[in-house]
């Protein structure tokens, strides 16, 4: 699994993320669900090797992949369980991941990055995102580093509304899939609004 993108704004949390899944024997699957809505106030999306994701996933997805139903863990629940299951990863060091929760906390939307990678494992490490003020707009991106270039270039383009989030991650897409093998350009979007 390769690309999921965020935006983390004072009025919405928008996860983002393409559908191709290339699979250890050499295959390929197309339109895999990548980003998963828990509840009303939390998202998870997922990068890297599925296996590893399901492991750190594994309160909240079943096996094959599906979302286990009815959860109401809030935003910070999820970032404790799945902050342990991390640990327990980076200490096996044999996992890769860089996969992402974000959502709305209560009071403001926030988010956290898993990025563990068992060649480079002094780049491990967990990274919360929030809002430096309430005009801010942060984004994420689980992936190359030039998926994040062209993310931010696309949000300048389109605006950081949700419409043109939306917009800017096709075009993020369309890029990517000249130098990036392991993304398509399906793309997949799973939203919350700020509660009123």
């Amino acid at each position: 699994m390769s690309l999921v993108q965020a935006v983390l704004c004072s009025d919405f949390a928008l996860v983002c993320g393409e559908q191709q899944l290339n699979l250890n024997s050499g295959g390929v699957l197309h339109n895999f669900r990548k980003i998963f809505k828990l509840n009303e106030y939390v998202i998870i999306g997922l990068s890297g090797v599925v296996e590893d994701n399901y492991y750190l996933f594994q309160d909240y997805l079943n096996v094959d992949f599906t979302l286990k139903e009815g959860c109401q863990d809030s935003l910070p629940v999820v970032f404790d369980r799945v902050s342990a299951r991390y640990r327990e990863m980076a200490e096996q060091g044999e996992c890769d991941v860089f996969s992402l929760v974000c959502g709305w906390n209560g009071f403001a939307f926030e988010g956290k990055t898993f990025y563990i990678n068992s060649q480079f494992g002094e780049l491990n490490k967990i990274t919360s995102v929030k809002q430096a003020h309430e005009r801010d707009a942060k984004l994420i991106s689980c992936g190359d580093n030039r998926h994040y270039d062209n993310f931010m270039a696309a949000v300048y383009r389109h605006g950081a509304d949700i419409y043109g989030v939306q917009k800017a991650f096709r075009d993020v897409l369309a890029q990517g899939i000249m130098f990036d093998d392991f993304i398509d350009k399906n793309a997949q979007f799973e939203l919350i609004r700020r509660p009123e």
